[in-house]
């Protein structure tokens, strides 16, 4: 079980990744910003699914087959919006 669970409150912690600050001279390009922050949110979407994942579980083994069969849709869908950014990183990798 990760610690990522939110069993109580659900805690999100929100990034700011430097949308809205000024650097300067020393600025990361965009291209580069783009690909950590791609990256990060595929990261993020992974945990997120797994932790919809075991909770569908947990639905399940308490008799709630229909919220158990959203939460695995949900997961599902999450899964399949990282295909769409691993594409988004590849095509910033490949052409940025």
């Amino acid at each position: 079980m990760s610690n990522h669970d939110h069993e109580s409150e659900h805690h999100h912690h929100h990034h700011h990744h430097d949308e809205e600050h000024e650097h300067g001279a020393g600025e990361m390009p965009m291209s580069e910003k783009l690909k950590k922050i791609v990256s990060h949110w595929i990261k993020h979407n992974a945990d997120h699914a797994d932790t919809y994942r075991q909770w569908a579980q947990r639905a399940r083994d308490a008799g709630m087959a229909e919220v158990a069969q959203i939460l695995e849709t949900v997961a599902e869908e999450s899964q399949s919006i990282n295909g769409d950014l691993e594409k988004a990183g590849k095509l910033l990798e490949e052409k940025y």
